[in-house]
C-alpha cells in the first residue's frame, strides 16, 4: 500500500513558531539538563552505544531534533542517529526494513495511519512483552492508537479475537481544532448552528467568507469532512465494517458539510487544498476553519499570518454527535530487527517520562501526556496547547484502523468532491458506499 500524503502542511511545515518557542524555552531546557533529573549513577555508568531513529521529513520534528535529542544524549550517554526521508519513501523503507529484518533502524517514527499495516505485518516489536506498562498520565486517545488490534471499533477478521497488545507509543500530539476570528465571533462558537449564524452575519464577500475547508478529492476533503460529519452525528463504519456514511444520519451530516458550509465558503473551495485553506484563514479571507495543529499555530507567526492577534482557538463546534476532532499523531515503535534493542527500549521509556514530555512541550511541540499539557511554562509559549487538551477531553477520534483506509478514503473523497458541485449528495454517498463495500468484500473483511 502506498499511503496518501497526509496533511501536507502539517506533516511538512509544522509550526515555524514552535522553533521560536524552542529558542525561548532554551534556558528552561538547560536548567533541566543541569539538574540531570533523568540521570542516575547506574544509568550513567552503564550507558553506551547508540540508537538509530528513522522518520519522515517534517518540520514538526524540529523541536525534537534540536532540543530533545541532545537532552537524551546528555542524560543517558547514548548517541542518537536520526535518519529521515520524505513521507512515502520512508513509509516503504521502514516497512521493508522490518519485513526483511535488515536492521537499518532501531525506532520508526510513523504517521499513525501506518500502524495497522506495520503492527499486523508485524514489523514492530510487542512493547507489552518488552515490559512497557503505560501510566495514567498518557492522553488515552493518543495511547490507544499504539495498540493492535485496536481496543475498540472494527477489527480485521484475522485479529477479531486477539487481545490488544502495545506496539507503539504516541510521539507528537497532532490533531484538529477550531481556529476563528476573534473580531467576528467574540468567543469560540459552541455549536455548528452558532458558527453558521455568526459567519453569515459577519462575512463580507468577496473580501471575507465564513468558513473554509479543503475540497480536493481524496484525503484533503475527507480530513475536512470528518470532524463536521462526526459532530453532526454521522458514522463511517459499524464494528463489522458495514459502511454507514450513506444512512439517513450520514446523508444529513454530509448535506450540512457539502451545502450549508460550502454556502459560506470562498468560491472555488472545491479545488482548495492545504495551501489555499491556510492562505484563506491566515490572509483574512475566512473567519473560521477546523484544521490541524501545524497549520493552526501559524496564526501567531507574523511571517506567515496577516491576522496575528485576531485569530483564536477553540474546540470543534458541537452538533448532534458531540464535538469530535480527527487525530493524526506521530507515533513510534521499535523495529523487530533493531540492532540496538536495549538502547531503543531505554529511549522509548525515557521519552515518555513526565519530565521529558514537559521538556518537549516547552520546546514548542505538542506532548502526549496530561502533565505536560498542564505545564504553565509550555502553555505560555504555545497557547494552542490548552485548546488541544480541551478538544481531547471533548472528543477526538483517529481514522478507522485498517491498512486499507487509504483506498477507502480515496473512494469516499472522490465522491465527496463530486458532491460539492451537485444539488443532491445521497447518490454520491451511495456510490462511495458500494465501491468501498465491494473493495472490502474482495479483501476478506466480511468473512465469518
Amino acid at each position: 500500500m502506498t499511503p496518501t500524503d497526509e496533511r501536507p502542511l502539517t506533516r511538512k511545515q509544522f509550526v515555524a513558531t514552535a522553533v521560536g518557542a524552542a529558542v525561548a524555552a532554551g534556558p528552561l531546557l538547560k536548567e533541566t539538563a543541569r539538574a540531570a533529573t533523568y540521570r542516575t549513577a547506574a544509568t550513567a555508568r552503564a550507558a553506551k552505544g547508540k540508537v538509530v531513529i528513522g522518520a519522515f521529513k517534517d518540520g514538526g520534528l524540529v523541536p525534537f531534533k534540536d532540543k530533545i535529542i541532545p537532552l537524551f544524549q546528555q542524560e543517558t550517554g547514548i548517541k542518537v542517529e536520526f535518519l529521515d526521508d520524505d513521507y512515502s519513501t520512508f513509509f516503504e523503507k521502514a516497512f521493508q526494513d522490518g519485513v526483511t529484518k535488515a536492521g537499518q533502524f532501531d525506532i520508526y517514527v510513523m504517521d499513525d495511519p501506518w500502524m495497522p499495516q506495520y503492527s499486523s505485518a508485524p514489523v514492530l516489536q510487542n512493547l507489552s512483552k518488552l515490559g512497557f506498562k503505560p501510566d495514567s498520565d498518557f492522553m488515552t486517545p493518543f495511547l490507544d492508537l499504539g495498540y493492535w488490534p485496536p481496543k475498540k471499533g472494527a477489527r480485521l477478521p484475522q485479529f477479531r479475537s486477539d487481545a490488544p497488545q502495545l506496539y507503539a507509543l504516541p510521539f507528537v500530539g497532532d490533531m484538529q481544532s477550531l481556529t476563528y476570528r476573534r473580531d467576528a465571533f467574540g468567543q469560540a462558537p459552541k455549536t455548528w448552528t452558532e458558527l453558521v449564524s455568526v459567519a453569515k452575519a459577519k462575512m463580507k464577500p468577496p473580501q471575507t467568507y465564513g468558513y473554509v475547508f479543503r475540497g480536493v478529492k481524496g484525503n484533503p476533503i475527507v480530513a475536512s469532512w470528518f470532524p463536521v460529519f462526526r459532530s453532526q452525528g454521522g458514522k463511517i463504519f459499524d464494528n463489522n465494517w458495514k459502511v454507514l456514511w450513506n444512512n439517513a444520519a450520514g446523508k444529513r451530516a454530509t448535506e450540512f458539510f457539502v451545502h450549508t458550509l460550502k454556502s459560506i465558503a470562498p468560491p472555488g473551495v472545491v479545488e482548495y487544498d492545504s495551501d489555499q485553506e491556510g492562505g484563506a484563514i491566515l490572509g483574512g479571507k475566512a473567519l473560521s476553519i477546523v484544521q490541524y495543529s501545524g497549520n493552526a499555530i501559524k496564526s501567531d507567526d507574523p511571517k506567515q499570518s496577516k491576522e496575528v492577534g485576531k485569530l483564536a482557538f477553540g474546540t470543534v463546534p458541537r452538533g448532534p454527535g458531540g464535538s469530535i476532532a480527527q487525530i493524526g499523531i506521530f507515533i513510534s515503535g521499535i523495529s523487530v530487527s533493531a540492532p540496538n534493542q536495549d538502547n531503543a527500549v531505554a529511549f522509548q521509556k525515557w521519552f515518555v517520562t513526565k519530565k521529558a514530555q514537559i521538556a518537549l512541550a516547552r520546546a514548542g511541540s505538542l506532548p502526549v501526556k496530561r502533565s505536560a499539557f498542564l505545564d504553565a511554562q509550555a502553555s505560555k509559549h504555545n497557547r494552542l496547547q490548552k485548546t488541544i487538551l480541551a478538544q481531547l477531553n471533548a472528543g477526538a477520534e483517529a481514522r478507522p484502523r485498517t491498512p486499507d483506509w487509504a483506498k477507502v478514503e480515496d473512494i469516499l473523497g472522490t465522491e465527496l468532491n463530486k458532491a460539492l458541485g451537485a444539488s443532491e449528495v445521497g447518490g454520491h454517498l451511495d456510490n462511495a458506499a458500494k465501491q468501498a463495500t465491494d473493495y472490502l468484500k474482495k479483501n476478506g473483511y466480511y468473512k465469518t
